[in-house]
């Protein structure tokens, strides 16, 4: 065997070894860039769903005929005792870990609006069309709106990401 017949077999061995390596780890990148948008897009919509469904289960222990006391009790037990056990404020501490901090820093200011919502409804008897309830929905659900856009502009692959 010529030295010429044994370098060429070298480098192709090394060449193909190299491409091989190069090849798993961009494999390896795209499947944990997948897991972790797969996270995100969870921990994303049990945040969305969490703060819907406390904002509903709020209004319906508001627009109750019932006792003030009674009233500001359930309101606030609906803030805070979700039956499914993903309460808003504990997929918050979800999305801080799993989140990007813009996603993050988005998603705080409606957390927030959701608890004055809640002291609002708690404060006083209120009907759905009354000015005061609409002075703190509209906000939120402004809120919710724009929290989805950047979270749905998150998990766009970055090639496709808007500007």
């Amino acid at each position: 065997m010529e030295l010429g017949t044994l370098a060429v077999a070298a480098i192709g061995a090394v060449f193909g070894v190299g491409t091989t390596l190069v090849t798993d780890l961009v494999r390896s990148r795209r499947e944990q860039d997948r897991y972790w948008n797969e996270t995100k897009r969870i921990v994303y919509t049990r945040f969305l769903t969490s703060l819907a469904q406390t904002h509903s289960r709020m209004i319906v222990a508001a627009f109750r005929e019932q006792s003030e006391d009674v009233r500001r009790h359930e309101v606030h037990d609906a803030f805070h005792n979700d039956p499914q056990y993903s309460d808003a404020k504990s997929v918050l501490r979800e999305l801080a870990i799993s989140a990007p901090d813009h996603v993050y820093q988005a998603a705080l200011p409606v957390y927030q609006q959701l608890r004055v919502v809640r002291e609002t409804l708690a404060a006083q008897p209120l009907r759905p069309e009354s000015a005061e309830y609409e002075e703190v929905r509209q906000p939120f659900f402004k809120g919710m709106e724009t929290l989805q856009r950047v979270m749905r502009d998150d998990l766009q692959p970055s090639t496709s990401r808007r500007l």
